[in-house]
């Protein structure tokens, strides 16, 4: 009994100790590209006149495909960033312990069983078990897949509203700087005045 006991506490502290490493590197390494990110943020507060630059949304892309939720996070679209890196990062997680179920009770529940008699209730009952942490192991696997496609979708969609935005905007304050230049025109008999002014 402390043997079987001895063996799933060091099933369970594997199973952590995966997990939280995953974990642990994934923080990191997302605290890195937001530090990363943070420095760019501060060179363009410093420099107010370089800091209108579109967003290339290839280059959102691109970081979409490293880690989900990067390009979204470049693009300026930090909620959906959040929602994706934690969305994949959870179903990964998922995976893993369901993983670890799975091969857990295929080994050492039904493999030991269809030795003998793959056609015997026990063998059967224990098969279900397994098959279903399968297939939520897979569907965990499927739902990661999905939602790192929709960060690179999305991630290319929020870069071009970005830079359309942003040149609306440009748009709107080159148009207002126009409007304040006025050209005059008094024709009388004698002679002609052109007034042109311009207010900066």
């Amino acid at each position: 009994m402390n043997l079987h006991l001895f063996d799933g506490l060091i099933k369970i502290n594997r199973q952590l100790g995966s997990s939280l490493c995953f974990w642990c590197v994934a923080v990191a390494f997302l605290g890195e590209i937001f530090f990363v990110q943070f420095a760019f943020a501060q060179y363009e507060m410093e420099n107010p006149e370089e800091s209108v630059r579109l967003i290339s949304p290839y280059g959102a892309v691109a970081r979409s495909v490293i880690i989900p939720g990067w390009g979204q996070y470049h693009a300026r679209n930090y909620l959906q960033s959040f929602f994706s890196f934690s969305g994949v990062c959870a179903s990964l997680a998922g995976v893993a312990m369901t993983h670890f179920s799975f091969r857990e009770i295929y080994d050492k529940e039904y493999l030991p069983v269809a030795v003998k008699n793959r056609k015997s209730k026990a063998a059967l009952i224990a098969y279900d078990r397994a098959n279903q942490k399968y297939r939520v192991r897979q569907f965990l696997l499927y739902s990661a897949a999905g939602i790192w496609a929709y960060s690179i979708i999305d991630s290319y969609v929020a870069a071009n509203l970005y830079n359309a935005l942003t040149k609306s905007r440009l748009i709107i304050e080159e148009s207002k700087a126009f409007e304040e230049f006025s050209l005059k025109f008094d024709l009388n008999q004698d002679y002609i005045v052109c007034n042109f002014v311009g207010q900066f």
